[in-house]
Order: C-alpha cells, then sequence, then structure tokens
C-alpha cells in the first residue's frame, strides 16, 4: 500500500512539472510584457515632448522662421529672395510644381500612402533608396525642423508634425511656405529667385512651359541648375519629365491643347 502511494505521488509529481514550468514561464512573460508596456509609454513621452510645439504657432510666425532660415543660409547679396505670396504667382507656374512634386497635394492630409506603397516597391525591385515619397507637406516639416538623416526615428517625428502641420494650417499656406523655401539651385532659394535667375522674370509672369523647366530642378537642384541652367543641358529623361508635367496639365485642363503643344516644343535657351 505504502509503495503504491509512494508510486502515485511520484506520477503526480511528474505530471505537476510541466505545469509549473509554464506558470513560471507565463509569469517572467507577462513581467517581460509590462515591462516593455512601460518602457515604450516612456519613450513615446519623451518623443511627443521633443516635438516641436506647433499649438500656439500662427502663419506670420511660421513665415518669419522660414525667412530667417533662408536669410541665413544665402551667401550672393542679388539672390533675389524675396517672400512671395502665392496670390502673385501665376497660377500654371504653381500647378506646374504641384505636379511634379506631389500631384495629390490638395486631396491628401498629409502622407501619400499609395505613394509610399510605390516607393518601397521601387526600391524593392533596384535594391536601394532612389525612390522618396515625400509630400510637400512632409518637404515643408523637414526644411524647418528636421535634419536630412533617414533613421526611423527622424521619420517618425517627421509623420507626427506633418499631420500637425495639416491640422494647422491650410492647403494655400502650406503651398506657400513650400514654394518660398524650396531650393532650385545653389543660393536659388524660393520660386522668386528661381524665376529671376532663370528667365528673368517675375513669378506672375512664369508659363506652364518654363515652371515645369523649375520644377524638374527640384529633386537633386545644385546639381540639375548646373546642367540644365548653366549649361543648357536638358537630357532625355528631364525632358519626359516636363512633358509629362505638360500633359498632366492638358489632361486637368489647367492649359488647352494649343498652348500644350506650344509648350512641349518650347525654346529654353
Amino acid at each position: 500500500m505504502a509503495k503504491q502511494e509512494t508510486k502515485i505521488n511520484l506520477l503526480k509529481k511528474t505530471y505537476q512539472k510541466p505545469f509549473e514550468w509554464f506558470k513560471e514561464f507565463r509569469c517572467a512573460l507577462g513581467t517581460l510584457i509590462m515591462f516593455l508596456l512601460t518602457a515604450l509609454f516612456f519613450i513615446y513621452i519623451i518623443f511627443i515632448y521633443t516635438l516641436p510645439n506647433l499649438e500656439h504657432v500662427n502663419f506670420d510666425q511660421i513665415k518669419k522662421k522660414s525667412e530667417n532660415l533662408i536669410k541665413s543660409r544665402l551667401v550672393e547679396k542679388t539672390n533675389y529672395f524675396r517672400w512671395t505670396p502665392i496670390s502673385k504667382v501665376n497660377r500654371d507656374y504653381l500647378y506646374a510644381i504641384v505636379l511634379a512634386e506631389d500631384s495629390r497635394f490638395f486631396e491628401h492630409h498629409g502622407i501619400n500612402y499609395d505613394a509610399i506603397a510605390d516607393a518601397m516597391a521601387k526600391n524593392y525591385k533596384t535594391s536601394s533608396y532612389n525612390f522618396g515619397a515625400s509630400t510637400i507637406s512632409q518637404q515643408v516639416v523637414k526644411n524647418l525642423y528636421l535634419n536630412s538623416s533617414k533613421s526611423l526615428f527622424r521619420k517618425a517625428q517627421e509623420y507626427f508634425l506633418t499631420k500637425e502641420l495639416e491640422k494647422k494650417f491650410t492647403k494655400n499656406q502650406i503651398l506657400e511656405l513650400y514654394l518660398n523655401i524650396a531650393e532650385f539651385g545653389g543660393d536659388v532659394i524660393g520660386i522668386r529667385a528661381a524665376s529671376f535667375r532663370i528667365f528673368k522674370k517675375s513669378p506672375k509672369n512664369i508659363n506652364a512651359a518654363e515652371g515645369a523647366l523649375i520644377s524638374v530642378l527640384l529633386p537633386s537642384p545644385r546639381r540639375y541648375y548646373y546642367s540644365m541652367i548653366q549649361n543648357h543641358n536638358i537630357t532625355n529623361t528631364q525632358k519626359r519629365k516636363i512633358k509629362r508635367i505638360l500633359s498632366d496639365m492638358r489632361h486637368l485642363n489647367y492649359i488647352s491643347y494649343s498652348q500644350y503643344l506650344n509648350y512641349i516644343n518650347y525654346k529654353y535657351f
């Protein structure tokens, strides 16, 4: 009888061991999850606390910040920079830049998720990081508040700030900021400077063809300004991009068919 009881007890202990191990594992896992959640909470609080606060910033203040930032970067005295409201810019000039840089600018809320997915697919295909999907709003945030690094932390900052910018300001205000802080070449910042330096015209007199050429400078302004503007070398790829912008403008009825035909053979130089 005693031997039987001993065997039963041994069997009970054998069966209980896995359950005891599982209880200990569950307890350790729960502790780890609580620790990670607490750590993530504090990281989030620190992250939000370190972001620039746009809540009490009005348009005049952000405009002043933009002007001061640009003036600190400019070298030449005859740089033609002067803040230009979008009401003083030819509509065709505006739309050429928007269609080149962010065709869905007036539709999205700061982030173009379709463009991000498309860029990721292209980068994966080419095993590179040559394709970006930054919207005009994101570029404003990056130029005014962040650095040019490609870290996940910086991207997260950009995401939250872009959402705040879109809540705080109208699309026209964001576009005005972008057009005045965008670089088109070495010491050529803003659409006014680009207009006068390239075509000796005010932004009000720049047509769709000229606007399309200026917009093509934006992905790599210093390099393209040297090759396209100073050396008058427009590559076939750049010609196709200009034609695509003009074609989009024709499709959206920003320009007429006769204007389109005239502009695709435009004599720039």
